[in-house]
């Protein structure tokens, strides 16, 4: 009877029922589409609804073809728009979201841009210390302990320049991370003699002793001669200041270690270096060398805050100019 009533109207109106007759195929398979889910979208199509009301839905009497065409067009306009508002209440929608979440790739995610800033560490605290005895002045990291040699036998020889404690007169240190900062005070002839130089002429500056690489050599040979377990060395950014008043340089030695796998297991290193910056000065003028050393171990003293403060502890040395206290 449908497809009668169609024939009929597409002789009368060819254009405007051929058009509807497309749209009902289409909209025909929408809905076995959406019965297919599970759900009612449309009142009309109820499974509670009897068979002779379904039918009654697509029975068309007409005798006049304006009114049959006209109808046919509301009830399918009517049809379509219950289906168009049933989908839009989920069914539909749920269709192409689970098309969308398990077909389609996911859309590429960029990453941000991310802005670092680095963080400087806070610099160590530093404490003055001056020679009770006026022989010199610097600064060490708040922290340490400081201890200044005074008893006889602990001081070095005025001549030799040797004691129970070698050159030592001053030490500070950290001593859970093996950070030391020594002052050593000896006489400049006496650190020629040692190694067969014959001590003459000015000796009042650096460049008049020998070349700087030279004399630190001698200075470096003089501290660690008792030293145990020492390897390698390399000497470094030697460097004399233009009033020939002052040297410092820069050496990484190598520490023997026994057991070099058992370091690496314990710490992920298999080699220990201690890193040492110094300075030699003359600046007492009493023909002694006044000779700071500050040293810690190299991932310490690299770690940015350590190094810099041991740097601020040497940089900082004076020693006293006696030559003018004695007068």
């Amino acid at each position: 009877m449908l497809s009668t009533l169609e024939e009929r109207i597409m002789e009368r109106q060819p254009h405007l029922c051929t058009n509807y007759f497309n749209a009902s195929l289409s909209l025909l398979c929408l809905f076995a589409y959406v019965t297919s889910l599970g759900d009612a979208f449309s009142p009309s199509f109820h499974p509670s609804t009897s068979e002779t009301t379904r039918r009654s839905m697509f029975r068309v009497r007409a005798t006049n073809q304006e009114e049959a065409c006209h109808h046919v067009i509301s009830t399918r306009r009517s049809w379509m728009n219950d289906i168009t508002i049933a989908a839009s209440g989920g069914g539909i929608i749920f269709a192409a979201t689970t098309f969308a979440t398990t077909t389609l790739a996911p859309l590429p995610v960029f990453a941000e841009e991310v802005t670092t800033t680095t963080t400087s560490l806070a610099p160590l605290e530093m404490k003055s210390f001056i020679d009770p005895q006026g022989l010199f002045a610097l600064n060490v990291p708040k922290d340490f302990f400081t201890l200044r040699r005074t008893q006889k036998g602990d001081l070095p020889d005025a001549k030799t320049g040797k004691g129970r404690r070698g050159s030592s007169i001053f030490a500070a240190g950290n001593m859970a991370k093996a950070e030391v900062v020594a002052v050593e005070r000896f006489p400049t002839k006496v650190l020629l003699e040692e190694n067969g130089i014959v001590p003459d002429g000015d000796l009042s500056t650096f460049p008049a002793i020998g070349d700087a690489k030279a004399v630190a050599n001698l200075i470096i040979l003089r501290r660690e001669r008792e030293a145990p377990n020492v390897g390698s060395k390399v000497l470094e950014n030697v460097q004399v200041t233009p009033d020939g008043k002052q040297l410092t340089f820069r050496l990484k030695t190598e520490i023997e270690v026994q057991k070099p796998e058992l370091l690496l297991e314990t710490y992920g290193v298999s080699q220990l270096f201690r890193v040492t910056v110094a300075k030699a000065t003359l600046d007492s003028n009493d023909g002694n060398i006044m000779a700071v050393f500050a040293s810690a171990l190299e991932q310490d003293f690299n770690n940015g805050v350590d190094g810099p403060a041991l740097e601020e502890s040497v940089k900082s040395f004076q020693a006293l100019n006696q030559q003018a206290n004695s007068s």
